[in-house]
């Protein structure tokens, strides 16, 4: 078959009352998705700033609490039962490190997500040596 007898119909490349038609429709698809004027008006008005992004970021997105403002859920996974920061979870604080909130993680996830590390493992000592020398650490930096 030849380039030449392929066949368009007629009606297409010569209606303008097609074209129009067509025209019309994919304006009315437009405004319908929020491309028209109006709705574009909108959309514009709802664009949040960095800080209003920030604060929305610091809120949990399951039960909506802010955690800038220490306010938790405790029956809220994502919460965790705790709001930016908490005792270390790997010994229950006893330690004494205190583990920041993963954000990112937590909201992705729905569950609470810390990041920090266990002062205990890294002192594999008994609580005595541990507690002895942090006392001579003291003293020797008043020294």
């Amino acid at each position: 078959m030849s380039l030449a007898s392929v066949h368009h119909p007629a009606d297409i490349h010569s209606s303008h009352s097609s074209l129009t038609t067509l025209s019309h429709s994919l304006e009315d698809i437009a405004s319908s998705w929020g491309y028209g004027h109006h709705q574009q008006h909108v959309a514009e008005t709802t664009v949040l700033t960095i800080e209003e992004l920030r604060d929305q970021l610091n809120c949990c997105f399951t039960c909506g609490v802010s955690w800038t403002e220490n306010h938790v859920s405790l029956d809220c996974t994502e919460c965790g039962g705790y709001s930016m920061e908490r005792p270390c979870p790997k010994c229950d604080g006893a330690c004494g490190a205190i583990w920041k909130r993963d954000l990112s993680t937590s909201h992705a996830s729905g569950k609470a997500k810390w990041s920090g590390e266990c002062q205990k493992s890294h002192n594999p000592s008994s609580p005595i040596t541990h507690d002895l020398s942090k006392r001579l650490e003291r003293l020797s930096a008043t020294s």
